[in-house]
C-alpha cells in the first residue's frame, strides 16, 4: 500500500467505525435480550463510545484544530456534542442501575444526539482526513 492510499483511508476509516457505532445502537434498540444482557451490552457500547471521544478530544481534535484553524467552531460544536452525548449515556447508566425503567427511551434520546453528531463530524472532517499528511500517533 502507498502513502496516498493510506491517506485516502483516514477519513474513510472514520466512517467505517461511526458505522459500527450506528449498527451497534441500533442493534440496542431493537433488541429482545433480557435485562442483564442489555446492561452488558449497554454498557460495553457506551464504554467503548467514550473512549472513541476521549482520542478524539484528546488527540485527533487538537491536532485538527493545529493544522486547520477555520475548524475551530466545527470542533467547539463536536466536544460539546460529545458533552451531551456523555450525559445521555450516564442517564442510561442510571436507568440501568435503577432496573432498565426509560431505558428504552433513554436509547432513543441517544441515537437522535448521536447520528446527528456523528453526520456533522463525518461532513466537517472526513474531507479533511482524506488529504491529510500526518496523523497523531493514538489516533
Amino acid at each position: 500500500m502507498t502513502d496516498e492510499q493510506r491517506l485516502v483511508a483516514w477519513g474513510d476509516e472514520l466512517v467505517k467505525l461511526h458505522d459500527g457505532f450506528r449498527r451497534d445502537l441500533a442493534a440496542l434498540r431493537e433488541s429482545r435480550l433480557e435485562a442483564a444482557d442489555l446492561r452488558t451490552h449497554c454498557l460495553a457500547f457506551c464504554d467503548a463510545l467514550h473512549l472513541h471521544h476521549e482520542g478524539e478530544d484528546g488527540t485527533l481534535f487538537p491536532h485538527l484544530g493545529t493544522g486547520h484553524p477555520e475548524l475551530a467552531g466545527a470542533l467547539a460544536r463536536l466536544r460539546a456534542e460529545h458533552q451531551v452525548v456523555a450525559r445521555l449515556m450516564n442517564e442510561i447508566r442510571t436507568c440501568l442501575d435503577a432496573g432498565g425503567d426509560g431505558m428504552r427511551a433513554q436509547l432513543d434520546r441517544l441515537a437522535t444526539e448521536l447520528e446527528a453528531h456523528l453526520d456533522y463530524e463525518e461532513e466537517q472532517l472526513v474531507p479533511i482526513l482524506n488529504r491529510m499528511l500526518t496523523l497523531p500517533e493514538g489516533v
